[in-house]
């Protein structure tokens, strides 16, 4: 990819319609982890936020099977996050009781827990996002626990790259790679704080970053999201990962009417709901109290559309609205 200059476009939606019929609940269970990442806030892993309790999780599957899936016709798809939510004492039993309702579930996991374990959920898993974070991690382990989820599951790699250790981290992942011929890979580019600002790659870098690591053989089974397909005055239709609009500065939908609510939650660890990550609209209630749940889109006030899960939400420009001006590079 040459240019790397932002496109403006008048609407952003799912390349495949049926994750447009999926709300996708992006579930913080607590912040403990298993590491300690240098790129990482230590709200995200220092163990602050008590795990949630059990009653209060399953009070709330019982409100999303009502809301969405019953009287909106929708698929609850829980995708659980932490911290490391492997970690969490009452993990399975949530896992069990997800599957009873219904529901679709994923992990963000680091897969640092033993072999035997994954084994023992992934009954339980409709597919899994592996992040791996090669200040910690080892890649056989990793390795082995990848390759045998990708027997059974989707199994999607994000692989975090950091600047000073890209091309061994890129050699690594070739690895993985070799091992999960299906598996879909995102090389991560990271962002300062987990903020707006990326880390200082070079445009060679972020070239790599944008190109990816294209799947060797077709994966079966499904999974919450994909790739978006864009449109735009003057643009070809054409699919777009969520890294390349982050890596192009594309990721600026202020005014736009975003569906976040409608095919997205987000639960952090404290309880707190929003309708997304970004917490477009503020909270809309708390775990184990009164929650109103959306029934309708809304305008985003957001400068930067900051995480690859906002990102993965249907959005259009109203009809006469003028571009925001765009910041070339790397936003």
């Amino acid at each position: 990819m040459d240019d790397l200059s932002p496109r403006t476009f008048d609407l952003i939606e799912h390349s495949r319609a049926d994750h447009a019929r999926v709300v996708l609940v992006d579930w913080m269970l607590g912040n403990s982890c298993s590491y300690a990442c240098s790129y990482c806030p230590k709200s995200l892993h220092d163990g602050s936020v008590r795990w949630q309790s059990v009653a209060d999780v399953l009070a709330f599957y019982d409100l999303l099977q009502r809301h969405y899936a019953q009287l909106r016709g929708k698929r609850v798809w829980l995708q659980f996050t932490g911290g490391e939510p492997t970690m969490h004492p009452q993990i399975i039993r949530l896992l069990e009781a997800a599957t009873a309702c219904g529901f679709q579930v994923s992990l963000i996991s680091n897969a640092s827990r033993t072999l035997r374990f994954w084994e023992r959920i992934a009954p339980h898993l409709d597919s899994v996002i592996l992040t791996y974070h090669n200040e910690f991690a080892e890649l056989d382990h990793f390795r082995s626990v990848g390759r045998m989820l990708a027997e059974r599951m989707p199994v999607h790699l994000n692989v975090t790259m950091r600047p000073e250790h890209f091309d061994r981290t890129l050699d690594e992942t070739q690895a993985l790679r070799d091992a999960m011929p299906a598996a879909s890979i995102t090389l991560k580019p990271l962002r300062v704080d987990f903020d707006h600002d990326l880390f200082d790659y070079t445009p060679a870098q972020l070239r790599i970053m944008a190109a990816g690591l294209p799947a060797k053989a077709a994966q079966t089974g499904a999974m919450p999201r994909g790739t978006m397909t864009v449109q735009g005055t003057g643009l070809p239709r054409r699919a777009v990962r969520a890294n390349e609009f982050m890596i192009r500065g594309e990721n600026r939908w202020k005014g736009y009417r975003c569906n976040a609510g409608i095919e997205s939650l987000r639960i952090k660890g404290n309880g707190s709901i929003t309708r997304a990550v970004c917490s477009v609209g503020g909270e809309i209630g708390r775990l184990g109290g009164t929650v109103t749940l959306p029934v309708a889109p809304i305008v985003c006030s957001a400068e930067v559309c900051a995480c690859v899960a906002d990102i993965l939400i249907t959005k259009s420009r109203p009809s006469g609205q003028s571009p925001e001006r765009r910041v070339t590079g790397t936003g």
